[in-house]
């Protein structure tokens, strides 16, 4: 809510004016202990024993009384954390004066105290009479321990507090939890947990990753909503939950309103009444209100969550495995077992482990266990899925979820289902339903996230086998919601060893398109072949990025387009031009189009990740290694990755580019509608939903090259924003786009009959 400013009398800071909310870097209190445990007490001088902050942080920056005095570089493992100082000599600290500090803020801290309290209590009043139970969320973070004081104040004693127990979470944590029951002794208190162990489920799911988060739903949501089921004795419940998620924590967090239905379970309703405050405010409140502060922060975690957590960043998780390695060895251990990986040394196998080579995967290709795809034959009146017969009872009842088949008959025997249509045609959506139970009868293992979801209790399980009552079930198909209809099934699922390669992803030999080759492009014409500009090697290269990002028609004919004379005034390095040719790569080249829909945005991804999850896709290690160098010397050497307007934020060591990050980018609205005609031409039609364009195609699915990327996944356009670039550009060209997101509507149409994508850069040139 408030931007602050850094206060030398205090050693603290000043809360200033209301501001916009956006994504920044938090800052966050440093304590002795973390100065002792990072070896950074060999330059600072301090009290070992003071328990007050003695400076802050920002990111891996340190700052004291409003001066930079010390980074701490990317952690590696294996070797001393690496501080960068920023000082010369030793410094001693004065710890902050919290209780001056809290003093000068406290008129703006009421103001957005009282207004988070009122808010609270228009939440629950909204929303009581509508659900079952209330439920304040606690973690044991900073964020919890601050809601629950808030909420506290405002809710009703016998709202209860959840803490979700992931069997996952650090040591200091479990101590919060058997701490903050004695501050509010009047409100009850659960303590929720999963029915398996997390080292149990790990071996059974796979470890998780950044793409395969089962743990979230197995460990954390699902057993709250089944716990709060048994508690009030229905089988079937809507909840409310006051949970501590504040949008400058991430991208996708900064999206939401502070109360959603259904963003973790259908059945749930989030209220997130501190989602506009930043940590600088959160800490105020915790000093001034004297609450508990979890050791974690006091060892320098930035945040409180689980223990080798693929999400969190590598100075996190060194930080945790320094701090806690009794509780991480168990995790590491079931990653050794899991990746089907030989380790030369022990040392080897740690710096996998410890490093994140397994955070990047995204089925079971890279595991040693499996869950094999079932065997599909497909026909035009007819299905046929092969499984083990062992799974015919479950699919049995699976089966039941699924709605009456009119005009179909349906046979399970012998470890086959067949499904055929009367009409002599496959009716596509039925055949997924049908896919998804037979993934869920051979993969799953009654791990209740199914039965959280059931909205009417007709789904639940008995010595981890499913029963499904028919007269209750409304066939909502809630229950197969998860990816490919079964979590613990996506995360295993093995395509039988076969890889599915991406044709032509190294047809670039290691280079990338760089600004001078467009210039030379420009000047040489049609004779850009026998230019003596560039090496011969490069030239067949340049060719294939020339014909990919639509600046040439053909590489056997090199004839300028009007993208290409469009560079030519705008200029080979002009971001404007990057940022349309990306768009066209993104479509075109299997290597940016694989790049684009197989990593997230905000995600930072080194080039060992990025090497085993293309892996799934490419088998020869050579063709990885020259394609991933090839994307690099694009990004490296281009508007792209470079400059203040980049998109993909690089770091790198010497000369060589180390890890890769895509970050959301805003751009013009003509450069939105330059992609929908990419998009139309790539489709073969011009109308499509904001959905159809928010979706992110599977790079392991058939068909990938087929498909096209929207604008809005190639740069993270929200849909707010998106639709705002499509209203104004319907108003000023009329003939190039249509869109109507009223009355139920939510259309965008472009006219790929009469226009093209030229039509819409002579609209940019004339603007130029």
């Amino acid at each position: 809510m408030y931007s602050f400013e850094w206060d030398k009398q205090t050693g603290g800071y000043r809360l200033a004016t209301l501001t916009t909310k956006t994504i920044a870097s938090e800052i966050r209190p440093v304590f002795a202990e973390e100065l002792k445990l990072t070896g950074m007490d060999s330059r600072l001088s301090f009290d070992a024993k003071e328990r007050a902050p003695l400076l802050w942080a920002k990111q891996n920056v340190y700052i004291y009384r409003n001066a930079e005095v010390a980074k701490l570089k990317k952690p590696q493992y294996g070797k001393p954390l690496d501080v960068e100082w920023l000082f010369e000599g030793k410094k001693k600290l004065l710890p902050v004066d919290v209780v001056a500090m809290v003093r000068r803020n406290h008129e703006a801290m009421a103001a957005l105290v009282s207004d988070t309290l009122k808010r609270i209590k228009e939440m629950y009043d909204a929303y009581v009479k509508q659900c079952d139970a209330v439920y304040i969320g606690f973690s044991g973070g900073k964020d919890s321990v601050v809601l629950l004081d808030l909420c506290h104040k405002v809710l009703p004693q016998d709202v209860p507090v959840v803490f979700s127990d992931t069997d996952m979470e650090l040591p200091d944590s479990y101590r919060i939890w058997d701490e903050v029951p004695k501050r509010y002794p009047e409100r009850p208190f659960l303590k929720v947990r999963a029915t398996q162990s997390a080292v149990h489920n790990w071996r059974i799911f796979g470890p998780p990753s950044q793409a395969l988060r089962w743990c979230c739903s197995v460990h954390k949501s699902s057993p709250a909503i089944l716990a709060l089921k048994e508690r009030i004795g229905k089988k079937s419940i809507r909840t409310m939950a006051f949970v501590g998620v504040r949008s400058e924590e991430s991208l996708r967090r900064s999206e939401y309103d502070d109360i959603g239905e259904g963003i973790k379970s259908h059945s749930q309703v989030n209220a997130m009444p501190i989602i506009e405050w930043s940590a600088h405010e959160i800490w105020l409140y915790i000093f001034d209100n004297s609450l508990l502060v979890n050791d974690a922060y006091r060892k320098g975690l930035p945040r409180v969550g689980c223990l080798m957590c693929p999400m969190a960043s590598d100075r996190q998780n060194e930080l945790i495995r320094m701090s806690y390695p009794d509780s991480v060895k168990p995790f590491a251990e079931v990653v050794k077992a899991m990746i089907e990986r030989e380790f030369s040394t022990t040392q080897d196998a740690d710096v996998f482990v410890f490093e994140g080579g397994w955070y990047a995967r995204k089925s079971g290709v890279s595991l040693r266990d499996v869950i094999p795809e079932p065997s599909v034959t497909r026909t035009r009146d007819r299905i046929v899925f092969e499984f083990s017969s062992k799974a015919e009872p479950q699919l049995r009842e699976w089966l039941k979820a699924i709605e009456d088949i009119s005009g179909a008959e349906i046979h399970v025997t012998n470890g086959a289902l067949e499904c055929a249509w009367v009409n002599g045609k496959v009716d596509k959506a039925i055949a997924k339903w049908l896919a998804y139970a037979v993934h869920k009868a051979v993969a799953c293992v009654g791990c209740g996230v199914c039965e959280a979801e059931c909205p009417t209790g007709a789904l639940h399980f008995a010595q981890d086998k499913v029963q499904i009552d028919e007269g209750k079930c409304i066939h909502c198909m809630r229950c197969f919601s998860a990816d490919d209809g079964c979590c613990r099934y996506y995360s295993k699922r093995y395509a039988g060893g076969r890889t599915m390669n991406i044709s032509g992803i190294n047809k670039y030999m290691t280079f990338g398109l760089r600004p001078e080759w467009i210039s030379i492009l420009v000047r040489e014409g049609s004779a850009f072949r026998q230019t003596s500009a560039l090496g011969t090697r490069m030239i067949p290269a340049a060719v294939t990025w020339f014909r990919e990002a639509g600046l040439i028609a053909d590489t056997t004919d090199i004839s300028s387009t009007v993208l290409l004379t469009a560079s030519e005034k705008l200029g080979g390095s002009d971001t404007l031009l990057w940022q349309l040719i990306w768009l066209r790569l993104a479509n075109t080249s299997p290597l940016v189009k694989w790049y684009v829909c197989d990593t997230d945005l905000g995600i930072e991804m080194t080039l060992q990740r990025l090497d085993t999850q293309l892996t799934v896709r490419v088998a020869s290690p050579s063709v990885r290694k020259g394609a991933l160098q090839s994307l690099c010397q694009l990004i490296k050497n281009s508007p792209i990755g470079g400059g203040d307007g980049a998109w993909i934020e690089t770091k790198a060591k010497g000369r060589s580019i180390e890890s890769l990050k895509r970050r959301i980018h805003e751009v013009e609205p003509l450069v939105t509608l330059y992609g929908l005609y990419v998009v139309a031409e790539k489709a073969g039609r011009g109308t499509f939903t904001v959905r159809q364009l928010m979706e992110k195609p599977n790079a392991e699915g058939e068909g990938f090259s087929d498909v096209f990327v929207s604008p809005m996944v190639v740069f993270g356009l929200s849909p707010d924003a998106f639709k705002k670039h499509c209203l104004g550009l319907a108003t000023q060209y009329p003939e190039l786009v249509a869109c109507s997101f009223t009355l139920g509507l939510d259309e965008v149409r472009v006219f790929p009959e009469t226009k093209t994508r030229d039509d819409v850069l002579a609209a940019i040139m004339k603007g130029a």
